[in-house]
């Protein structure tokens, strides 16, 4: 796999607890996708598990988010990491990776480090 495409930046975070034994869960992305890769990657999800279906994971900007009780996150994220995949492989077979994407991205990741620097300046406010 290149280093192209949207990939999962760390483990998921419980942000909401919905109800007794489920939650809100969120996972960052790499980058925010743009309009095809959202659509790729809501296509591979036909035809997958019935407990988890299709659209069920919600893209604000590089944050996926999702419901799920306790004890199915990890076997949710396989399949997300799955779907962010397959909507790589097909995007970058599409050939819609240009240069004008890879300024997008280098912009996107310094945007994302200087998130990251705000946020650790601030994590004992």
């Amino acid at each position: 796999m290149t280093s192209d495409g949207v990939h999962r930046m760390g483990p998921p975070q419980a942000v909401q607890k919905v109800r007794e034994d489920v939650y809100l869960v969120q996972v960052n992305v790499s980058e925010i996708p743009g309009a095809d890769w959202k659509r790729l990657f809501y296509d591979a999800q036909r035809g997958f598990s019935p407990e988890f279906p299709p659209r069920s994971v919600e893209m604000s900007g590089a944050t996926l988010r999702f419901r799920s009780d306790a004890a199915t996150v990890e076997e949710k994220l396989k399949w997300i990491d799955q779907w962010i995949e397959r909507a790589n492989e097909k995007e970058a077979s599409m050939g819609v990776r240009s240069e004008e994407a890879r300024r997008r991205r280098e912009e996107l990741a310094r945007e994302q480090q200087e998130l990251a620097q705000l946020n650790a300046r601030w994590a004992k406010l």
